[in-house]
């Protein structure tokens, strides 16, 4: 074969080695490992709710058990009361 002809050929195979590594790339990024396209309006809504209502809960947490701060001196490594 000529040079041409193996050039077009790497080329080719190059191409579809590529063109393949996006198709999977992107059906495992949207279908991911669950199985499952991304999820719809209400599922969203529902898990944004949930997401707030953790934080709301980690926020109440830190309110009601605050952080103790060391001591400014360098050397007394105790936490304040």
């Amino acid at each position: 074969m000529s040079t041409l002809a193996w050039l077009l050929v790497l080329v080719g195979a190059l191409t579809l080695l590529g063109s393949l590594a996006l198709l999977i790339t992107t059906v495992k990024y949207y279908w991911g490992e669950r199985g499952r396209p991304p999820l719809t309006g209400d599922e969203r809504r529902m898990q944004k709710q949930a997401e707030i209502e953790l934080r709301r809960k980690q926020i109440e947490y830190a309110e009601t058990h605050p952080i103790k701060t060391r001591s400014p001196d360098f050397f007394d490594n105790r936490k304040k009361t």
